[in-house]
């Protein structure tokens, strides 16, 4: 049974620790202008070199949950990334803002492989660990959409004190959860410090560049829109994609699910491109959260289906850490493209799905057709 309750925990807790991250986003952004007197291109840098933090601790995952408790390394790492969190409005210079946020990257970075490729495979029967780490992907899109509209919102009404503080409280509970899981005992690994277990599979590494532009391409909307009800509409329009999923009883042809997917992220990128005001915004959200889900739906399904059994967990890590390193990337490209002079970030976006779905069809779908054989 999937839905046990050890699994449950942990769905709980991931959506609350991508609120918690997420919101930071556009509060930080924000207040890297506001309090520090950044250019945009500067404070969108700020939070991408998140996504590059992500990767330092990646060559000591495998030594990190196989020699100490995975639970401990987990919660621990959580209730770092939740103090750091709170350092901010104590900081006196940009330096220490962007040390503060590659710590916070590096932490998120062992939570990210601690909970979606160890803990929540661990607590999964064997039968159904694609379904689990299909569960834990849509979970992770659900918390990082509302993080940011959180974000968004709440930076309207609340300080940014406070906010941090929500943040830290979120992580908090987060905490609890985690800490509420049944875990069998697993007896310490003698093992070296460093390998690529549990940080990159590299015959995942093609089709995850490949994905990596649906998640750019949100990047780029959470810094050039902000208003929270277009990013409701994105989860409106994946919640159709969930649903419409279900008629399938065998999973779709990976050429024409891609092929969907950016055919609606395309026309949400149209829509904008010719205003992003009023029922233009609200329809391109719906149209751009249809188009991930049915993007991501077969990305995924090549992380999950190209590694080994014995290298599943390195296979969806490596998934997890493109997805967010695309996400920082979007952040950044959309502000660098603005300052270059482009008025219409759009376009670039959409340049950016039209290669994502060139390069699927030319190449990564054969090369997944090809590699999956072999396993």
């Amino acid at each position: 049974m999937l839905w046990n309750r050890n699994f449950s925990l942990f769905i709980a807790a991931n959506i609350l620790l991508y609120i918690a991250v997420y919101m930071l986003f556009p509060l930080i952004h924000r207040w890297m202008i506001q309090a520090w007197s950044c250019s945009e291109l500067q404070a969108a840098g700020v939070t991408a070199v998140f996504g590059i933090a992500l990767f330092l601790p990646g060559a000591f995952n495998n030594y990190l949950v196989d020699t100490f408790s995975r639970k401990n390394v987990c919660t621990r790492s959580i209730l770092l990334l939740a103090l750091v969190g709170i350092l901010y409005p104590y900081v006196s210079s940009v330096e220490m803002v962007v040390l503060l946020r590659i710590l916070q990257g590096a932490l998120f970075g062992i939570v990210l492989m601690a909970t979606g490729s160890t803990l929540a495979i661990d607590v999964t029967p064997s039968n159904n660990r694609n379904a689990a780490n299909r569960v834990f992907t849509w979970s992770s899109i659900v918390g990082m959409l509302s993080g940011i509209i959180i974000g968004i919102e709440g930076g309207n009404y609340l300080s940014f004190d406070t906010l941090l503080y929500f943040s830290a409280f979120l992580c908090a509970v987060a905490i609890v959860l985690v800490s509420m899981v049944t875990v069998c005992f697993r007896a310490p690994l003698d093992l070296p410090l460093c390998s690529f277990d549990r940080f990159i599979l590299f015959r995942t590494l093609l089709p995850g560049i490949n994905m990596m532009t649906v998640p750019m391409v949100l990047g780029m909307l959470f810094i050039m829109i902000s208003n929270a009800f277009f990013y409701l509409c994105i989860g409106s329009g994946f919640l159709i994609y969930l649903l419409v999923r279900q008629v399938f009883t065998r999973p779709m042809n990976g050429r024409i699910q891609i092929f969907i997917g950016q055919l609606f992220t395309g026309a949400g990128l149209m829509l904008l491109c010719n205003a992003d005001t009023g029922e233009y915004l609200y329809g391109a959200g719906l149209l751009v959260g249809i188009g991930v889900g049915f993007s991501i739906g077969q990305f995924l399904r090549m992380m999950i289906l190209l590694p080994l059994h014995c290298e599943r967990g390195t296979g969806y890590h490596t998934y997890q850490l493109l997805w967010e390193t695309g996400v920082m990337l979007g952040i950044w490209i959309s502000q660098y493209v603005r300052q270059a002079g482009n008025n219409n970030p759009y376009q670039v976006a959409l340049g950016i799905c039209v290669i994502g779905f060139l390069l699927y069809q030319v190449y990564i779908h054969r090369y997944f057709t090809k590699h999956y054989q072999t396993n």
